[in-house]
Formats: C-alpha cells, sequence, structure tokens
C-alpha cells in the first residue's frame, strides 16, 4: 500500500515537472530573442513580455519597409539619371552632326554680303562668274567677287534674276526606292565623299536623315521646271549630281552638296547639278535627275549590289524611280515624257 502510494506521489510530480518547464522557457526565449530591442526594454521591462515581443516584430517590419522603399526610390532616381545622361549625350550627338552656323555679316558688310543669300529657299547665285567680263543683262544680277549674283533676290533655273523666293511643295518627304521598296535615299552623317545611300532603318532611327523638302526655283531650264531636293535635318544641304572621278565604277552619282560653299573654283557645274529635274511617271513615282550637258540627262538610281545612289545616262528602270511617302497631289510634278524601260 505504502509502494502504491509512492508512485502516484512521484507522478504528480512528474506531471507538475512537463507543464512548468514550457512555461518558463518561453519568455526567457522571447526575451533573449528580442533582449536588443531598445524599444522592447524601454516600454515593458527587462522581463519581456507577448505584447513586447509582438510590439518590437511590428517596428521591425515597418523599418524594413521603410528600408525598402528607400532603396527602391534611389534605384529609380539613378535610372532617371542614366537616362537623362543617354538623351544628354543623344543631343550633344545630334548637335556636333549639325553643320556649323554661319556667322553673321559684320555691321559694315556691304548690301550685296548681307542679300548674298545661299539657302534652299533662296539662292542668290546664277552660276555665271564675272571673272573677265560683266554679268549679261538679261541675267538682272550683280558681279560681286568674280560672281554673278542676284542682290535683291533670287537665282531660276535660267540663270535670272527673280523677286521671290523658291517654293516649297512638299516637306519632309521620304523617298522610297520603287526597285528595292524597303530601302529609302538618305544623307549620310560620316562620308568619305558624301555619296547620297539608301537605308532600311526606320525613320526613327535615321533622326531626319531620309527626310526631304522640295523646293520650286523660279523660271525654267527650256522649258523644264527644276527643284532644289533639300536635306530636312541640314537645311543648306541639297542632292546634287556630280561626276564620281574614279572614286567609284559609275562615272556619276548623287552627293550631299553644301551651298554655302557652292561656286568654288573648282565647281565647274554651276547650277546645272544642283537645281534637279523631278517628274512624276504614270504609276505615281518620282524620277530625280540633272540636265549636266547638252545631250543627256543623269537619273538617280540604285544599281544590283551596292545600296549607294549614282547616276545613270540611259534608262535606270525601277531603280531610278522613287515613291514619296507622303505622296504629293497629283499634277505636283510635270509628267515624266522619256523612254523608261520597267524591269525588275
Amino acid at each position: 500500500m505504502q509502494q502504491c502510494s509512492a508512485l502516484v506521489i512521484l507522478a504528480f510530480l512528474a506531471l507538475a515537472v512537463a507543464q512548468d518547464v514550457p512555461a518558463g522557457a518561453a519568455p526567457e526565449a522571447t526575451a533573449a530573442a528580442l533582449g536588443s530591442d531598445d524599444e522592447c526594454s524601454a516600454e515593458y521591462g527587462a522581463a519581456g513580455s507577448g505584447g513586447c515581443a509582438l510590439s518590437a516584430l511590428q517596428l521591425r517590419a515597418k523599418k524594413q519597409q521603410e528600408e525598402q522603399a528607400q532603396q527602391k526610390d534611389q534605384t529609380q532616381q539613378e535610372e532617371q539619371a542614366r537616362q537623362e545622361d543617354v538623351v544628354k549625350e543623344v543631343e550633344e550627338e545630334v548637335a556636333e552632326d549639325e553643320p556649323p552656323a554661319e556667322l553673321a555679316p559684320p555691321e559694315n558688310a556691304s548690301l550685296l554680303e548681307t542679300m548674298f543669300a545661299t539657302s534652299p529657299h533662296c539662292f542668290s547665285y546664277t552660276g555665271a562668274t564675272c571673272v573677265t567680263d560683266h554679268c549679261a543683262p538679261w541675267r538682272h544680277a550683280t558681279c560681286y567677287h568674280g560672281k554673278c549674283i542676284c542682290a535683291h533676290g533670287c537665282a531660276g533655273a535660267d540663270g535670272k534674276c527673280y523677286h521671290h523666293h523658291n517654293r516649297l511643295i512638299a516637306k519632309g518627304v521620304l523617298l522610297r526606292n520603287a526597285k528595292y521598296t524597303h530601302y529609302k535615299m538618305y544623307f549620310q552623317r560620316f562620308s568619305t565623299f558624301g555619296q547620297m545611300k539608301t537605308t532600311r532603318a526606320s525613320s526613327w532611327m535615321n533622326m531626319k536623315q531620309d527626310k526631304f523638302d522640295i523646293y520650286e526655283v523660279p523660271g525654267s531650264d527650256s522649258g523644264h521646271k527644276e527643284y532644289f531636293l533639300a536635306s530636312s535635318k541640314w537645311r543648306d544641304y541639297v542632292v546634287g549630281m556630280k561626276a564620281t572621278t574614279g572614286t567609284a565604277l559609275s562615272p556619276f552619282a548623287a552627293y550631299a552638296v553644301n551651298l554655302h560653299s557652292k561656286g568654288g573654283i573648282f565647281d565647274a557645274w554651276g547650277l546645272s547639278n544642283i537645281m534637279l529635274r523631278v517628274c512624276e511617271t504614270a504609276n505615281g513615282m518620282l524620277q530625280v535627275g540633272a540636265k549636266m550637258s547638252d545631250a543627256k540627262m543623269i537619273w538617280a538610281y540604285v544599281h544590283h549590289g551596292s545600296w549607294y545612289v549614282y547616276g545613270s545616262v540611259s534608262s535606270p528602270g525601277w531603280g531610278g524611280e522613287w515613291k514619296p511617302e507622303p505622296a504629293p497631289p497629283h499634277g505636283t510634278f510635270p509628267p515624266c515624257h522619256h523612254h523608261s524601260h520597267h524591269h525588275r
């Protein structure tokens, strides 16, 4: 009987120990885990409690959220600064690509200096010289530094001076080749000889290098209207036809011509290679050429095996036709009367 009672007492003691140990261990573990939290000690005392643990965890989560938000803001600011740097670099590159602006004339400049225009909107040089003789009376021009220029007007296709500016008839147009339909004519940014080329890159990537403004000049040459095919990006540059002088297998090609330097001592063509003839075919395409001699027209075209724009003295076919985008109204340009062989 006594042995049975002893066993019962031992059983109760073991049960009491099993219940007391977890209850006492929990506060100790919590206090150890949160012992480093100043907020817990200040608010709940050194002993710690369940409320202290919950508050500390909430504060810690809030602190982590604030740190994450701060890091996110810093990342966004860094990304924005990087994008601004990229935009600034592109703008600086574009600014470097622009031809240098012409210096303003001095205060004591003569009237002829201020009136000598060299832009597609008005070009004053008639193409004639007066080094050894006077300017022909029918030009109504003035001799200035060996050149016959229009002091109060613009030169026309016939070499005369007119009292009105060239007429803008198409602005910001693309010239897509009829044979190679994915390719468009454009002014090269970097080129050794300045030859015109074609590209299939998007207009956004080309940054207006593939867009043209077309001006109709006054007068006519043997009854034919003539035009400036100017760059929309570089205002003083136009398309001109010139001899390749051994730089290519083809004898002629289309080049970018700076109007400011037109009429130099090595310029043998006058206005005939920059005042171009533009005509419209029966299917709405354009042909662009220059009458550089009494015998032949030279038409801008793309031939097989090259994406450069060359000049053909014969009918160039589809490679010498260009689709304007957007298309101007029908009849804007005179019809093409010359014979053309259309072949793919």
